[in-house]
């Protein structure tokens, strides 16, 4: 046996188990392992010599290919995306500055620990890496925004106008808010999860984003990626009211979500060119008016409002002008 032998045994069993990682969390993974089955059958009957069922296999072995094209494009699709990930992985790097990965997991991983102690708040926040994400920042609401833990948590304050949907950052801003997200079509993985986790699993079966989701029922926070959900970083919004526990599930948070979007560990990076990145981007931060109380209602029943320059409503219907609050979010 030659090395060509062997580099072609290789190729063929990384090929296989490929086509079955990749099948076997998808509900079309059943359908084309059936099809393989069908393909046994009809080279069996064919040594057996059953001429009749041989023939009646033979029909549909004949169409294979274009019935394989049609049920499957959506799989075909992905496949053929996360390949093209792979090579631009290889010659790019993720084509990220690994400093503004680090700053901006640093923002989402604050926010996200904000946002599970409120209660009623829930969050849906997607990072782009190489798949393209524009068809879906373009039928959201568009922000083009700097990354900031307030700005974020503020967009998913309950009832405000934006929280309803998915906020979308790429190449390193806020692109979009209120992005809907189709839901995932693997029912067993998605068996028993709410409306947020099957949007984030939904997206990331269809690109290599990572995904933050925090729970507005449990107060729990998870990541997707590759349709896969990691769960559980902390118990409930009482565990990150304690101080010590929030930096640790923060902490683990910023981690897995460099990891994930690098694919290396966070401290391949300095906390100096993380700081440096900080202070770059707060010096050149976008001015946007702070509404932290706008759609919290009052003891009365009533809606508080905080904004700034213009005539805005009091808890008594008149408007007041210029007694906001100006400030950054």
């Amino acid at each position: 046996m030659g090395w060509k032998d062997i580099v072609d045994i290789l190729l063929l069993t990384v090929l296989l188990y490929g086509a079955y990682c990749f099948g076997r969390v998808r509900r079309a993974g059943k359908l084309f392992f059936g099809l393989v089955v069908v393909l046994g059958l009809y080279v069996l009957t064919d040594i057996l010599e059953l001429h009749t069922t041989n023939r009646i296999l033979s029909g549909i072995v004949s169409f294979g290919i274009v019935v394989l094209v049609v049920i499957f494009q959506p799989e075909i699709r992905d496949g053929l995306t996360k390949i093209g990930t792979m090579v631009m992985d290889l010659r790019s790097g993720n084509g990220k500055k690994h400093a503004d990965v680090a700053y901006i997991v640093s923002e989402v991983a604050e926010a996200a620990c904000c946002i599970a102690q409120n209660e009623h708040d829930g969050a849906l926040i997607v990072l782009e890496r190489n798949t393209g994400l524009k068809e879906y920042v373009e039928k959201g609401d568009k922000l083009d925004a700097e990354v900031t833990a307030k700005l974020l948590t503020n967009i998913f304050v309950d009832r405000s106008p934006l929280h309803d949907g998915a906020v979308i950052i790429r190449d390193g801003r806020v692109a979009a808010a209120c992005c809907k997200l189709r839901l995932s079509s693997n029912e067993e993985v998605a068996a028993g999860l709410g409306t947020r986790h099957r949007a984030a699993l939904g997206i990331t079966e269809d690109s290599d984003c990572v995904v933050v989701v925090v729970s507005e029922e449990r107060h729990i926070i998870s990541i997707a990626n590759n349709g896969l959900l990691k769960r559980d970083y902390n118990r409930g919004a009482e565990d990150l009211r304690d101080k010590e526990n929030q930096k640790i599930v923060q902490n683990q948070l910023r981690q897995d979500l460099f990891l994930l979007m690098t694919g290396q560990p966070m401290e391949a990076v300095s906390q100096d060119a993380i700081t440096q990145e900080k202070n770059k981007r707060y010096g050149k931060r976008d001015r946007i008016y702070h509404i932290s109380q706008v759609f919290r209602p009052n003891g009365t029943g009533r809606e508080q409002s905080a904004a700034g320059n213009g005539g805005v409503p009091d808890g008594k219907g008149k408007s007041q002008e210029g007694g906001g609050q100006d400030g950054q979010v």
